[in-house]
């Protein structure tokens, strides 16, 4: 009985210091992420960060001191997100969001843009690809080959048919609409 009981007494423990560390943790995140927002900034050589600041008025400042970068917060732009990212979804709180530019005071709004392309045609692009491809792997695997459209025997075989249209027309009726310059 001792080995099982030691046994069941340390899965006691373990789910007792588990379920404090999960309380404990959802307790820290909502008190660090209360008024706060998450700062994503992009930097000049394409990283992306992340950073939870506390804003005053319609401001947020990154750093300290002389290095310090101020960030405008306007509410047309701001989005949600999770704090913290990459914690399950159980411990993590929502919390507004900013996306800016590295050397741009101004948060972005990415739906203020125009899109070149929508997904719908993206998606239909796709298909035309692959419809594309399906009738080529078909046609390989019947054994169908075709073979690449010669140029010059096009050109060749158009010249023959103006020659052509242009001789039966010189021939039948005495030309192309033209009296007969010999009467009748």
């Amino acid at each position: 009985m001792g080995m099982s009981s030691a046994l069941g007494m340390a899965m006691v423990m373990t789910l007792v210091v588990l379920i404090g560390f999960i309380v404990g943790m959802t307790f820290y995140i909502r008190t660090k992420a209360a008024g706060g927002v998450f700062c994503y900034l992009l930097a000049s050589n394409k990283q992306l960060d992340g950073f939870l600041l506390k804003p005053k008025g319609y401001t947020v400042t990154l750093g300290n001191g002389e290095d310090a970068k101020m960030f405008i917060i306007h509410p047309t732009k701001q989005f949600w997100t999770r704090y913290p990212p990459g914690f399950p979804k159980l411990l993590q709180v929502p919390v507004p969001a900013f996306w800016y530019c590295d050397g741009n005071a101004e948060p972005l709004d990415p739906y203020d843009r125009k899109a070149l392309i929508s997904p719908e045609s993206l998606r239909k692009i796709a298909d035309e690809a692959m419809l594309k491809q399906t009738w080529k792997d078909v046609k390989e695997s019947l054994g169908i080959k075709t073979r690449p459209v010669n140029k010059k025997m096009l050109i060749v075989l158009g010249i023959v048919v103006i020659v052509a249209v242009v001789l039966y027309f010189s021939f039948a009726g005495g030309g192309m609409g033209c009296s007969n310059p010999f009467g009748g």
